[in-house]
């Protein structure tokens, strides 16, 4: 058990969504805490309600996320009992590739008119 995180393109062509996620982290917490500031910016909604939930990512929003790893400025998570917030900075390094090849793939997917969604299970 843990913390699942997802990236995908979101389709609406009514299909299920079942399709692959074009990216996945697992117990990436400080990820998690910036997705969780930004989903309460934009819903009003508590952090919790993302468990499970679709956040529809924008352009601002991926330039402030590439900043943010560029800087190892990610924010720190409080934690949750699946998070990995133990070990939040050690996973921000390792997952710090990614994210910008993430941030980089969305970008590219948003200039092409598509939507980006991130989701979470834990």
């Amino acid at each position: 058990m843990g913390l699942d995180q997802y990236a995908y393109i979101k389709h609406d062509d009514g299909a299920d969504d079942d399709r692959a996620a074009d990216f996945v982290w697992r117990k990436h917490s400080k990820l998690q805490a910036w997705a969780e500031t930004l989903f309460t910016a934009k819903t009003g909604q508590s952090a919790d309600k993302l468990n499970c939930a679709e956040l529809v990512l924008e352009a601002a929003d991926i330039a402030t996320l590439e900043a943010l790893v560029k800087q190892k400025a990610l924010p720190k998570s409080d934690g949750g009992f699946f998070f990995g917030h133990q070990f939040q900075d050690e996973a921000a390094d390792e997952n710090a590739a990614q994210d910008l090849a993430f941030c980089a793939w969305a970008k590219d997917v948003i200039t092409n008119g598509q939507t980006v969604v991130y989701s979470c299970w834990w």
